[in-house]
């Protein structure tokens, strides 16, 4: 079956109206090939139906030489034709079954292929950046930047980042609001969620004069309790975590 990447034209990449919409790819193939073994699943189901049938007819005529009163009206030879007859009709009734079975495997598989020529996302989300329309070559491939961008807005994240020297600091159960850039009022309490151990050089840069470029950070990530902000992902925010003074945890 030859590897399919081009995106289905008639397909609408994504619709406002939906959380997500599934790009497929070009099918036409395999809705052939589907076709072709539904009708050879059909055929090999009528045969099961004609040989069960002669198998019947069969076993009636063994019943019957079997049962005469008098064995001298037929022969020991047409006797065991009857037995022989009986057991190759059992053959071939076996071999439709396993005909059936085996044409129901092939429209299973083709049903399967089908089903994976149409891309789904891993887990429930919104479709945050598209970077491919219909009609475009999609790599078959890892590409440095993804060619649709899903995630979760509810509820929203924030990943905080505490300078190393100060990430001794940070109390789980200490209060911590965030406010939104450019307008102070818009602000939200924040929960704890979990640290990020690793502590990682810090990539997004102030552009204060002080500000050392060397930076590492702990990476905190709360989560936002008020929903009906005006936030979108991506956007940074101003946090403030409560701590206790630094002498009192000194002197601890």
């Amino acid at each position: 079956m030859p590897p399919m990447t081009e995106l289905d034209k008639d397909e609408q990449f994504y619709r406002d109206t939906e959380r997500i919409a599934f790009p497929k790819l070009d099918d036409r193939q395999l809705q052939a090939d589907l076709a072709a073994r539904q009708a050879d699943l059909s055929v090999a189901k009528s045969q099961v139906k004609v040989n069960s049938a002669l198998f019947d007819d069969v076993k009636r005529q063994l019943n019957f030489a079997e049962t005469l009163a008098d064995k001298r009206a037929m022969s020991s030879e047409e006797l065991a034709k009857r037995q022989y007859a009986v057991e190759a009709a059992q053959a071939r009734v076996d071999a439709a079954k396993a005909q059936v079975d085996a044409a129901a495997a092939q429209v299973k598989m083709i049903e399967t292929h089908i089903e994976r020529s149409t891309v789904r996302a891993s887990t429930d989300g919104e479709v945050l950046q598209v970077k491919i329309h219909a009609g475009e070559f999609a790599p078959a491939g890892v590409t440095a930047t993804p060619l649709i961008l899903l995630g979760r807005l509810k509820p929203l994240h924030v990943r905080v980042d505490v300078d190393e020297h100060e990430a001794w600091r940070v109390n789980p159960a200490g209060k911590a609001i965030a406010t939104v850039r450019g307008n102070a009022n818009l602000k939200t309490p924040l929960s704890f969620v979990r640290f990020e151990p690793f502590v990682v050089p810090k990539k997004s840069l102030t552009g204060d004069s002080t500000e050392r470029v060397d930076t590492r950070v702990l990476q905190v990530i709360y989560r936002v309790e008020d929903d009906t902000l005006p936030l979108f992902v991506g956007q940074q925010m101003d946090v403030f975590i409560e701590a206790s003074p630094v002498q009192t945890l000194t002197a601890r």
